[in-house]
């Protein structure tokens, strides 16, 4: 039974870092155009997410507007580049 519990956890481990993080409408990217960075720019995040609560995460912002940051984000799901408002992001120093 040991076995079959470990599979079971790491099968939803899997599924659940398939599933993206919540992202703002670009109805909330508001007037202003969004600037695109030539570098990325390493920050921490606050992500939503549907199924689990709230993070802080390791990522790059690759834009933003006065309003939102556009993120890129790595997963075991794959790549994600939600929008999100700009007082969850701050730079990362270290």
């Amino acid at each position: 039974m040991g076995s079959m519990s470990r599979i079971s956890d790491e099968m939803i481990a899997r599924a659940t870092a398939s599933l993206a993080p919540i992202t703002l409408p670009v109805q909330a990217f508001g007037p202003e155009d969004v600037e695109w960075f030539d570098a990325p720019r390493p920050t921490w995040a606050w992500l939503s997410w549907r199924d689990r609560p709230a993070e802080r995460i390791s990522c790059v912002a690759t834009g933003a507007s006065d309003r939102v940051v556009i993120l890129d984000v790595d997963s075991l799901g794959g790549r994600w580049q939600p929008a999100v408002w700009r007082n969850a992001v701050m730079i990362r120093t270290s």
